[in-house]
């Protein structure tokens, strides 16, 4: 009993932390995806797709991955697909980076919380993504021609 109510109660307030950190991330994310700013950010960062191989259509599914994590942004890509609004060659690429880069700012902030580098874990996460991606766009395309 004395080692259960500790470890409840650190369960709890991590919980709670978890619960002040996701939420608001949610319903922000909502809320931004009906505001122009999603359009400017895909402005800003299209070169970098296309560097990567993707396209516009795959902004907001790619964004949806990062900012709240592959289930959340799997739902949107679901949905892209089944739309054929992107071609199987660029689903592929956004799954893996996704894979290796998905909800950088949730996870960063839940990793802070219990004591990590947030400039650290985001740096290497999205770097990886980044080239992995980059690189398997480069070795497709080749491959094609």
């Amino acid at each position: 009993m004395e080692v259960l109510f500790p470890a409840l109660l650190g369960a709890g307030k991590l919980a709670l932390k978890l619960l002040l950190i996701i939420v608001p991330l949610v319903t922000l994310f909502e809320v931004f995806r009906y505001l122009p700013i999603f359009r400017r950010i895909g402005d800003a960062v299209e070169p970098l797709m296309r560097g990567m191989g993707l396209g516009r259509e795959a902004a907001v599914p790619l964004f949806t991955g990062i900012f709240l994590g592959i289930a959340y942004g799997a739902g949107i890509i679901i949905r892209v697909a089944q739309q054929k609004r992107l071609p199987r060659r660029e689903l592929f690429l956004m799954g893996l980076f996704l894979a290796t880069c998905h909800a950088v700012v949730e996870d960063t902030l839940i990793f802070v919380v219990i004591g990590g580098d947030a400039r650290l874990i985001l740096g290497i996460r999205i770097v990886l993504a980044v080239l992995l991606t980059a690189v398997l766009a480069g070795i497709w395309k080749r491959r094609r021609d």
